[in-house]
């Protein structure tokens, strides 16, 4: 069997007669070629570890970027649930204040909560620990939101209850006397008084406003003219019908009407002109209500410019 050996041959270019030859040892061979390829190797793991920590620091550095961004949509995310709560905390107040000044219940403070509340469990805390901060802080903004949207949800039903509420009363007071029927000074109130033609003591069923001839009559609600007429004491006469006839006012005395029978008219609304017909010592308006077929002191029914609702 042939051995082969490796040989390193030594030449001079000056002196092609110097060369000289040298023999390897086997041992030698191998340990060399075998030192090269654990260096090869060495040097492949080098370039794999340094790559891989170059990849870890790109990733670290692209995790750390969007934590930040994160913790930027968090915080921003956590002012805006803020500001909504303010916002219904601020609404929730309106509505209790417009409830108490209509005379509505007031929506019971645990109901307002929409079956938001509890403590947390002692695992829920034990877990919670254990999270990153990041990570507690969405699952708390996530839970602050539905708990917003419940309480947004049940403050729009309150309020549409509210506002119904509202406007049926606002429908009924449009509809109840509420307002002076004319300008001037008050000449003699309900009750009884002397009468000024017969000098008996009498009940005065109305109101007398005095002032000039053609001083403005204004309708004290909104309401349909019942009767424009002539009448011996009253003179010139309109009674307007409020709430299906639950109200009834009289405006006498007048110099002239301004509105005809089966006329709706407004709370407000110019309906004639003081004068002096009919029984009377002078321009006045003789104003009456009546309740239920009953006259009224008309005072009880006139409120202050302030507490008029329109």
């Amino acid at each position: 069997m042939i051995k082969h050996r490796w040989n390193v041959v030594l030449a001079d270019s000056r002196n092609s007669k110097g060369a000289r030859s040298v023999r390897i040892p086997r041992f030698i061979t191998m340990f060399c070629i075998l030192a090269a390829l654990v260096g090869v190797a060495g040097f492949a793991r080098v370039v794999y570890l340094a790559s891989s920590y170059g990849i870890a620091v790109l990733g670290v550095s692209e995790q750390r970027r969007e934590n930040r961004n994160l913790r930027q949509k968090i915080e921003n995310l956590e002012r805006f649930v803020q500001g909504e709560k303010e916002t219904i905390t601020r609404i929730v107040n309106y509505e209790d204040n417009a409830r108490l000044k209509y005379g509505m219940e007031a929506i019971d403070s645990e109901v307002r909560l929409a079956g938001v509340g509890g403590l947390p469990s002692q695992e829920d805390m034990l877990f919670a620990s254990m999270l990153d901060p990041v990570i507690v802080r969405a699952e708390s903004l996530r839970l602050q939101t539905a708990a917003l949207l419940r309480q947004a949800e049940l403050q729009e039903s309150t309020f549409l209850q509210t506002s119904e509420n509202v406007k049926r009363m606002h429908s009924r007071w449009s509809k109840r006397p509420s307002i002076w029927p004319a300008h001037g000074r008050i000449t003699s109130e309900y009750g009884f008084r002397f009468h000024p033609f017969t000098g008996l003591r009498l009940m005065h069923e109305g109101l007398d406003i005095a002032n000039e001839v053609w001083t403005p009559i204004y309708a004290t609600a909104d309401g349909q003219v019942q009767n424009v007429s002539n009448w011996t004491h009253f003179g010139n006469l309109v009674k307007i019908s409020h709430l299906n006839g639950e109200y009834i006012t009289y405006y006498a005395h007048l110099h002239k009407a301004a509105v005809t029978p089966g006329q709706f008219v407004k709370r407000g609304e110019l309906i004639g002109y003081m004068g002096n017909s009919g029984r009377s010592t002078g321009p006045h308006l003789h104003y009456e209500v009546h309740h239920k077929g009953r006259p009224i002191n008309p005072m009880a029914f006139i409120l202050p410019a302030d507490h008029i609702v329109d």
